[in-house]
């Protein structure tokens, strides 16, 4: 497989550098500390959603870029469930090396890759593509972003959520050796009661609503977050009562990028800058 470590021409017609602050007018809010140029050279990537304007992803992976020196950009792509089979064909026409995927096309893009990794093709959820000479190469990094900062072996877990990123996280979990339950908002016994688990996890959207309450010496993840930055009511609430960790949804969008980051440029991430893009 090629690696996008190297800057490409693009093929644009202008010759003048486009200069723009990290995003596109009426989505992610720009950072004004960081300042990106998109060249004739820029190798692109970007994120489909349907919305993307919540997503701190751009401003996590230019950061990266910048860090490193790269010409490279993340842009959001707002994507219509109805559009998303043109939207990665085009992408991959134009020479974009690889985008994130978002709500609410992890499921539906596995049909559109040529190719899936094991944790992937396991889970039925991706999160990241790769395009390599026409080819459709998809992953998902959600999971192990979770996993990764949790003692999950021997665990009993409850994951809140059955869409593509709690597939992700169920797969990853029972990897890691957790005996796994999925709680849906669609079934008839929702909410589930937490008594008896050691991890809890919410895959949900909700961020302001306390959806299950944590319990006291849980290990906690939300993959929710608020893009100011502040806890979400999950997050509040876990630290208020004690639990043994408590993972908010800046850290699993940090983990899973950094694995994101390292398929399309073939390079370490710089976890620090990462971070502090999100933190600050």
């Amino acid at each position: 497989m090629r690696l996008h470590g190297a800057p490409r021409d693009r093929g644009f017609t202008h010759d003048v550098p486009l200069r723009r602050a990290v995003g596109f007018p009426g989505d992610t809010p720009p950072m004004s500390s960081q300042v990106i140029e998109i060249r004739g050279t820029t190798t692109l990537v970007g994120l489909l959603g349907w919305p993307t304007s919540h997503s701190l992803s751009p401003r996590m992976q230019n950061a990266g870029f910048a860090s490193l020196a790269l010409d490279w950009a993340y842009v959001p792509l707002p994507t219509p469930p109805e559009l998303l089979a043109e939207a990665v064909r085009g992408l991959s026409a134009t020479g974009f090396a690889g985008a994130n995927v978002t709500i609410p096309h992890k499921q539906a893009v596995i049909a559109l890759c040529d190719e899936l990794d094991d944790i992937a093709r396991a889970a039925e959820s991706v999160n990241t593509l790769v395009f390599d000479e026409g080819r459709v190469l998809g992953s998902s990094t959600d999971g192990d972003a979770v996993t990764r900062q949790i003692e999950a072996g021997g665990r009993r877990a409850l994951v809140l959520g059955t869409g593509g990123a709690a597939l992700a996280v169920v797969e990853a979990l029972e990897r890691a050796g957790a005996d796994v339950t999925s709680a849906s908002r669609r079934e008839a016994n929702w909410p589930p009661t937490p008594e008896g688990y050691d991890v809890l996890v919410n895959a949900t959207p909700v961020k302001d609503e306390l959806i299950v309450a944590p319990v006291k010496g849980m290990q906690v993840v939300d993959l929710a977050y608020l893009p100011d930055g502040r806890d979400t009511a999950f997050v509040v609430a876990a630290k208020s009562v004690g639990c043994d960790v408590v993972v908010d949804g800046l850290d699993v969008l940090l983990f899973q990028g950094v694995a994101s980051f390292e398929r399309w440029t073939g390079m370490a991430a710089p976890l620090v800058a990462m971070r502090s893009a999100l933190r600050e």
